[in-house]
């Protein structure tokens, strides 16, 4: 992996534990599930000594999520072999980083998103630093800002909240990084199975919002 070479105290500290890709690279292998496939990309990149997180505010102007702040992704095109194509062609589209620059570390747990049906599978890739403050166009279509969040930051403690719909009651976690940047929603929990991973806890395949 080359994160070891550049950065073996990060790599060490944070990498070691995610999940390896292993078998889960065909999205054919995913077909007994429910929900629509789709696949984001949760792009960590070095500053200074610390690990970042790329996140994405999506624009207002989206039919599904607008205004959320998320990991770029999307759903599934048929094109796309697996999870690992799919979040990399998306990255692509909405930020203008390049496939090739990503090194894909493994997969997490997938999340349901309740209320557009959609089956999320995170693929936990690395980006050069470079690359994150020099190769970042972002499509004004689709995405409003790019959010540099230290990992940091976010802590081991989130809020809780519930949701409900259709007498379905969902408990989810909560980020907010400050007055006008909340996580929430699919990437919260993606960010929370993430933490527990990384702390040798057990991740979650859940349903959120």
């Amino acid at each position: 992996m080359r994160t070891e070479n550049l950065y073996p105290g990060l790599a060490r500290r944070v990498f070691s534990r995610i999940p390896p890709i292993g078998e889960r690279i065909d999205w054919e292998r995913f077909s007994d599930r429910k929900g629509k496939p789709s696949a984001v990309l949760v792009p960590f990149f070095p500053k200074g000594d610390e690990l970042h997180l790329l996140l994405l505010e999506r624009s207002a102007a989206l039919r599904r999520h607008p205004g959320q702040i998320a990991f770029p992704g999307g759903a599934r095109e048929e094109s796309d072999r697996g999870p690992v194509d799919t979040a990399l062609r998306e990255t692509t589209e909405e930020t203008g980083i390049s496939g090739d620059a990503v090194e894909v570390l493994g997969i997490l747990p997938e999340v349901h998103a309740f209320s557009s049906d959609f089956v999320l599978f995170p693929v936990v890739g690395f980006i050069p630093y470079d690359v994150f403050s020099e190769g970042i166009t972002p499509d004004p279509a689709e995405v409003q800002r790019v959010l540099d969040v230290p990992f940091r930051s976010l802590g081991n403690s989130p809020k809780w909240e519930t949701f409900n719909r259709e007498g379905k009651v969902l408990k989810y976690p909560v980020f907010p990084l400050d007055d006008d940047v909340i996580i929430w929603g699919a990437t919260a929990w993606i960010l929370w199975n993430l933490i527990r991973i990384i702390d040798g806890a057990v991740p979650e395949r859940t349903e959120c919002p």
